[in-house]
């Protein structure tokens, strides 16, 4: 009769925790991409407001209206500087949790090799315990028939 892979416990616990890992991965990725969604949403509206600032300017434009347009896009700078930092950091937290991912499958790459060669080694002994009974019937069968002889 084969015998437990004693490992086995660990590396169910592996991959729950490589699971797990890849699960936070995902979560992570959406996180960064709609960090670069609102990042880009953000260049586009200042490209906007400055062809609005430019097309306003080019047909004339009050004093007062242009600090405005200057003062709004200035915030949209601040803004973009804000949002830059986010998608940094995010991606940051990604190769961080991109590392533990590739830890957590690196130890369940190890224990599963570890139960293939239990595996092989269990399936070696239950042949030769099945060829030292055939042996030992054919050895038993050839003293029988000799003797009957």
């Amino acid at each position: 009769m084969a015998r437990h892979f004693p490992l086995q416990p660990l590396l169910e616990h592996s991959r729950h925790r490589m699971d797990a890992a890849q699960r936070a991965l995902r979560v992570l990725k959406q996180q960064e991409e709609e960090a670069r969604r609102r990042l880009q949403e953000l260049e586009g509206f200042r490209q906007e407001y400055r062809d609005r600032l430019m097309h306003s300017v080019a047909g004339g434009m009050h004093i007062h209206l242009m600090r405005d347009y200057h003062a709004f896009l200035a915030k949209i700078e601040q803004a973009i500087r804000r949002q830059t930092e986010v998608v940094q950091e995010t991606h940051g937290r990604w190769e961080a949790a991109h590392k533990h991912w590739l830890a957590e499958r690196h130890k369940v790459k190890a224990y599963e090799v570890l139960a293939e060669r239990h595996h092989k080694r269990e399936l070696h002994r239950a042949e030769r315990r099945e060829q030292r009974l055939t042996d030992e019937h054919a050895a038993k069968a050839a003293l029988h028939g000799s003797s009957v002889d």
